[in-house]
C-alpha cells in the first residue's frame, strides 16, 4: 500500500516530529540506493519541500520501517503545454526486497493516483530521468524515450549533477 508524505507530515504535531522523519527518510534512502545515488543528491531533495515522498508499505497503516521502496517526486504544471507534469526524481527499494514487486506496486499505485487526483480530466503526464540499467523497467510500464536532453528539464536539472561523459535516458509517460 503506498503512503503519501504530505498526508503523513500532516497528522504529526510538531516540528521534531516532522525533522525526525526527514532524517528517518534520509537514512533509509543512503541505504537503498546503495551508494548508486549520492547522499548530498538525497539531502538535496528532501531539502526542498516542495517534493513529496510516496512510501510502499507492507503494512496497512504507515510505519516507515516497514516500507521497502521510496519514490520521491515533484509536482508542477505546465502553462505552455496545460498539463501536470510530475516528475520523478529518485526511486530506491531496499536491497534484500529488490525483484519482489515492491518497486512496481509503488509504481503501479502513484501512477493510479495521478489517476484519482486528477479525475476533471486535466493532461498528466511522468518524466524521469534513468540509468542505463532500469530503462527496460520504465518500458514495461510504456514510459518512452524523449528525444530531450536532461537539460530541456529544469526540475530534473535542479538537483542532478550534470556530467557531461555521463548518458541520460529521458522517459515520459502521459497519464491522461
Amino acid at each position: 500500500m503506498n503512503f503519501y508524505s504530505q498526508n503523513i507530515i500532516q497528522k504529526m504535531k510538531s516540528t521534531q516530529t516532522i525533522d525526525d522523519f526527514y532524517e528517518n527518510v534520509f537514512t533509509m534512502s543512503c541505504k537503498y540506493s546503495n551508494t548508486v545515488v549520492s547522499p548530498s543528491y538525497i539531502l538535496a531533495l528532501l531539502h526542498d519541500k516542495s517534493n513529496a515522498i510516496a512510501f510502499r508499505c507492507i503494512d496497512t497503516e504507515f510505519n516507515i520501517q516497514n516500507c521497502p521502496s521510496i519514490l520521491i517526486y515533484h509536482k508542477m504544471y505546465d502553462a505552455m503545454t496545460y498539463e501536470y507534469v510530475y516528475y520523478i526524481l529518485m526511486i530506491c527499494t531496499k536491497q534484500k526486497f529488490k525483484n519482489m514487486g515492491y518497486a512496481s506496486g509503488l509504481l503501479d499505485d502513484f501512477i493510479e493516483h495521478i489517476r484519482h487526483t486528477h479525475v476533471d480530466g486535466s493532461r498528466c503526464k511522468i518524466v524521469l530521468s534513468s540509468i542505463e540499467s532500469a530503462v527496460t523497467f520504465y518500458e514495461e510500464y510504456g514510459f518512452k524515450w524523449m528525444r530531450t536532453s536532461l537539460s530541456d528539464h529544469p526540475q530534473l536539472m535542479q538537483f542532478e549533477l550534470y556530467e557531461e561523459d555521463k548518458e541520460y535516458f529521458i522517459l515520459e509517460l502521459c497519464i491522461k
